[in-house]
């Protein structure tokens, strides 16, 4: 590279760095200060409920029920003609039985272990300081995630420091739903920070790589395929450790509900069956096609985690960088997900940003940051609210370069395993 183009290029990585350094600015600011709209205060009314000894699975699902039929069977609720967002789309009112008094009707979307993690760490906070604690510690988490995306850039490139963790950095605070998570005080940044660090972690400290697992079970949906890393390499300590830490965490709130645990875990699982309102996800498919909540459907998405798994075992000699990155897109493909989730795809960004860098392999790799500049723009605001047709034509174009990743990412994970040298199923659990 010349020293002209050189400096074009520090140019163009400053203005970067500088516009996702405003853009985070103005994240935090509105994420002080969402108040009922930012999911962290979601689920502190939650966690009020299960303070007061009252059931939020059972009120939350005897409310919906109620409102909008059963989930599942022939009168089922279709998700085609009411778009179910929030558990206070159901009809309630302060005397309804069992509502806390002063709080809305309990969001209580995420599993019992979920809950016990969410309890010791917000439920306990004043409201006045839960939005500025949060927001500071997903800020935080924030700065740990790129800073493990920049060292595996630079490690992987081999370039200047600067230069690389500029890359990195730039990379990820320009990435629409790094930006929403912070934004919306979602759990997504914990979720991907915990499970990167977990996949990394299996062969070297396998108990912790369990305890990280469980940590990013957080939100179930964004990282339960990831386990699948360990599956195929019959890494099962990490698996195990995570199973039954994650058993205690369940049963420590029904123990204290003085409920069943399965019966709790029921009543979560019919009233997630009213929110699967997915953006960019082949539940949208399921919901247009009326399979939501049927065999039909549950057969789609197992066929996803089959398939998933499927190459993950024949090639699972693949680095764990591009088993990772399949196992995001997987993870995203079936139930829930708004745009928000999608941070999970961060890291593919800098996995096609090394590509780039790499002369055998740039076209394949400005390729797939091509594809997600697309997907990025379709979920930025300014394409992703307006109901225009322009709009729409780039949200398309967002949801058809999905499948496009899908397939980068899985012929990344077949020319990674065909590059790797030959591991036994015994030196592949000793970590050889």
């Amino acid at each position: 590279m010349t020293k002209k183009a050189q400096i074009g290029w520090n140019v163009l990585l400053a203005i970067a760095l500088l516009a996702g350094l405003v853009w985070t600015v103005r994240s935090a600011r509105r994420g002080w200060t969402m108040h009922g709209w930012s999911d962290a205060s979601r689920q502190w009314v939650v966690c009020q409920y299960v303070r007061a000894r009252i059931n939020p699975y059972e009120l939350a699902q005897r409310l919906l029920r109620d409102t909008f039929g059963p989930s599942t069977g022939p009168d089922r609720v279709r998700l085609k003609e009411h778009r179910i967002y929030s558990i206070s789309s159901a009809q309630w009112t302060p005397e309804t039985p069992g509502m806390l008094p002063g709080q809305p009707p309990p969001e209580a979307t995420y599993p019992l272990s979920t809950m016990s993690m969410l309890l010791p760490t917000i439920g306990f906070l004043p409201e006045r300081w839960l939005l500025p604690v949060y927001t500071t510690a997903n800020l935080v988490f924030l700065a740990l995630l790129l800073g493990q995306l920049a060292t595996w850039f630079r490690a992987e490139t081999r370039g200047p420091r600067g230069a690389a963790w500029g890359t990195a950095v730039a990379l990820g605070l320009l990435w629409p739903p790094l930006q929403y998570v912070v934004q919306n005080g979602q759990a997504g940044i914990v979720s991907t920070l915990c499970a990167w660090l977990a996949v990394r972690r299996c062969e070297r400290t396998p108990i912790a790589a369990g305890f990280l697992f469980l940590a990013a079970l957080v939100k179930p949906s964004m990282a339960l395929l990831f386990f699948i890393v360990p599956l195929v390499r019959g890494q099962w300590r990490p698996i195990w450790t995570a199973f039954f830490a994650g058993l205690l965490l369940t049963v420590l709130p029904a123990v204290w509900l003085r409920e069943w645990p399965w019966t709790m875990l029921a009543q979560w699982m019919d009233l997630c069956r009213y929110v699967l309102q997915g953006a960019f996800t082949v539940q949208e498919i399921l919901n247009a096609l009326g399979w939501e909540n049927t065999a039909r459907g549950a057969a789609v998405v197992l066929g996803i985690w089959g398939a998933t798994l499927a190459w993950c075992v024949r090639y699972r000699r693949a680095r764990t960088e591009a088993l990772f990155a399949l196992l995001a897109l997987a993870n995203l493909a079936w139930t829930y997900h708004e745009r928000h989730d999608f941070v999970l795809l961060a890291f593919l960004l800098v996995w096609f940003a090394a590509q780039a860098a790499n002369p055998p392999r740039r076209g394949r790799g400005w390729l797939g940051l091509a594809l997600c500049a697309v997907l990025g723009a379709a979920l930025a605001d300014v394409f992703y609210v307006p109901d225009l047709p322009w709009a729409h034509a780039v949200r398309w174009a967002g949801r058809l370069a999905i499948p496009a990743l899908w397939l980068l990412a899985a012929l990344d994970v077949r020319a990674s395993h065909a590059a790797a040298p030959a591991r036994s199923a015994v030196d592949v659990r000793q970590g050889v």
